[in-house]
């Protein structure tokens, strides 16, 4: 399936486009390393990768001077189905609530067996244990729901400093816009939706 990859980098007050061929990188290293040295002379104070993969998903990476990258992914089940899960090291990504809060996985507590339950011996210890079921612990390791549900994850801030709020970048995902529009809006909001189109 085709994809589209912009680098928009930010030098003082204005933004510089490059294409991204993300066939020559192999993990998120590799990307990160290219997206340092795309600028010839001065390393940017902000670069910005967006990338789609036609009318399924877009993803965003962020890397500013001296700092790790940041990602967000508008569907993260597609994007570990794709051939760039490990750039976008999808696996670290946590899965997003409508306002940008990372969802937390509901854990299973163990049944416990039913106090009138003819073969269940019910002693004073039983009993105890009965009276305090909602001390019993929860063990995150047996949570056995989706590994890898849809929708967004990562950082939805990470854009916040230019105007796109976490809501507002999350409300891209979903299927209001194709991935096109919603790097166009994107790109509009950093004030580089010229420096996009050229690159398109």
């Amino acid at each position: 399936m085709a994809y589209f990859a912009a680098l928009l980098a930010r030098y003082a007050d204005e933004w510089q486009a490059h294409d991204v061929d993300l066939d020559e990188f192999d993990d998120g290293m590799g990307l990160v390393e290219f997206i340092r040295e795309a600028a010839e002379d001065e390393e940017p104070d902000t670069a910005v990768l967006l990338l789609e993969q036609e009318d399924v998903w877009f993803a965003v990476v962020r890397l500013d001077l001296d700092e790790d990258p940041r990602v967000f992914a508008a569907d993260l089940a597609a994007v570990r189905r794709s051939g760039y899960a490990d750039l976008l090291t999808a696996d670290a990504l946590a899965p997003l609530g409508p306002d940008g809060t990372p969802l937390e996985p509901v854990a299973h507590v163990a049944p416990v067996a039913e106090v009138d339950d003819p073969g269940v011996d019910v002693g004073v210890d039983a009993e105890d244990e009965v009276e305090g079921l909602d001390e019993v612990a929860v063990d995150e390791e047996e949570y056995t729901g989706p590994s890898t549900p849809s929708g967004p994850a990562g950082d939805a801030n990470l854009l916040a400093d230019y105007g796109l709020s976490a809501k507002d970048l999350i409300g891209l995902c979903g299927g209001r816009l194709v991935p096109a529009d919603a790097l166009a809006e994107i790109a509009g909001v950093l004030g580089a939706a010229e420096e996009l189109e050229a690159v398109r």
